[in-house]
C-alpha cells in the first residue's frame, strides 16, 4: 500500500499565489488603495474626541486622630510591612472621596447644574425647537441615562497605591470642555467632602456639649473637652480649605487641537491598508481557484 500523500488542493503554491498576484496587479492595487482611502476617508470625518487630566493627591487633616494614625503608620511602613500589615496609601477618607466623585448624585447634580443633557445626546436635541426630538422608540432621556453614558463613555478614575495619587480623566469631542468639566468635578468632590466634615463636626459638637453638662468627674470633662477641641479643629478645617478631599497636583488643561485621543489617524491609515493587502491576497486566491477548477 502506497504511503498517504496530501491532496495537492490543499499544499500553498506560493509561486502560482505571487503569479496570480502579479498578473492581477491593477485589481490588487485598486482594491488596497480604494481600502486605505476609506479609512483615510473615515479618520478625518470621525468627530476627534479629546482627554483632559487633572492630577490629584489626598489631602491630609492630621488633626484628626485617623490622620495622626495614618501619619505614624506611614513613618514606620517598613517596619509594619515586615510585621505583616498591609498598609496602604489610600486612606477611609480618601475612598469615600473617590467614590462620592463617582458617585450617582454628584453625576446628575453636575449634569443638571451645566445643563449638559443637550451635549451628551446631541442626536437627539433638536436645537431650532430647543426641545427632543419626537420618536415613538425613544423617550426623552434620563438623568439616569446621563449617569450612566457619562459614568461608562466620559469619566475615568483611577488611583495609584504606590504613590496616592488619583487620575481624573474626562474624555470629549470638545477639548476645553473637557478641562472644565474635570476641574468643575474636583471642586465639587471638595464641597462635597467640606460640607459633610462640618455636618459630621457639628453632631459631634452637640453630642459632646450634652455630656460635658453630664460629666460628674473632672476626668470625664477633661476628656470630652478634648475630644470637643478635636471637633473644633476639624470643623476649622473644612471651612478655611477649599481643597479639602484632593489637593490639585496638575490642573486639568485643554489638549492641543490637534492631539486628540481617537481617532489615531495614522494607525487606521495603516490598518486601512493592510485590511486592503488581506483582501488583494484573498481575491487573487480565490478567483485562481475558481478558474483551476473551470
Amino acid at each position: 500500500m502506497a504511503a498517504w500523500e496530501p491532496v495537492a488542493d490543499d499544499v500553498v503554491d506560493f509561486r502560482a499565489l505571487g503569479a496570480r498576484l502579479v498578473a492581477r496587479w491593477r485589481l490588487g492595487g485598486a482594491i488596497v488603495a480604494v481600502s486605505t482611502a476609506a479609512f483615510a476617508a473615515a479618520a478625518f470625518i470621525m468627530t476627534p474626541v479629546y482627554r483632559a487630566t487633572t492630577i490629584l493627591a489626598p489631602a491630609s487633616h492630621q488633626s484628626s486622630g485617623r490622620g495622626l494614625l495614618n501619619s505614624a503608620l506611614g513613618d514606620f511602613g517598613g517596619v509594619a510591612a515586615l510585621a505583616g500589615f498591609n498598609i496602604g496609601t489610600l486612606d477611609p477618607e480618601t475612598e469615600e472621596a473617590i467614590a462620592v466623585l463617582k458617585s450617582r448624585e454628584l453625576t446628575e447634580g453636575f449634569v443638571k447644574d451645566w445643563n449638559l443633557m443637550p451635549k451628551l445626546f446631541a442626536s437627539r436635541w433638536n436645537a431650532r425647537t430647543d426641545s427632543w426630538k419626537p420618536s415613538w422608540s425613544h423617550k426623552p432621556p434620563t438623568l439616569a441615562k446621563a449617569f450612566d453614558y457619562f459614568d461608562r463613555h466620559i469619566r475615568i478614575v483611577s488611583a495609584d497605591k504606590k504613590t496616592g495619587l488619583v487620575s481624573l480623566q474626562i474624555d470629549w469631542r470638545d477639548r476645553n470642555e473637557a478641562a472644565s468639566w474635570a476641574n468643575e468635578l474636583v471642586r465639587r468632590v471638595n464641597q462635597e467632602m467640606r460640607a459633610r466634615a462640618v455636618t459630621q463636626a457639628d453632631a459631634s459638637m452637640a453630642y459632646l456639649e450634652k455630656e460635658a453638662q453630664s460629666a460628674q468627674t473632672v476626668t470625664a470633662r477633661d476628656a470630652v473637652s478634648r475630644l470637643m477641641e478635636t471637633q473644633i479643629k476639624q470643623r476649622m478645617v473644612a471651612n478655611v480649605s477649599p481643597e479639602y478631599a484632593f489637593r490639585v497636583v496638575d490642573r486639568a488643561m485643554a489638549p492641543d487641537w490637534d492631539d486628540p485621543l481617537k481617532p489615531q489617524k495614522v494607525v487606521l491609515i495603516i490598518t486601512g491598508f493592510l485590511v486592503g493587502a488581506i483582501v488583494a491576497v484573498a481575491v487573487a486566491i480565490f478567483s485562481g481557484s475558481g478558474s483551476a477548477r473551470a
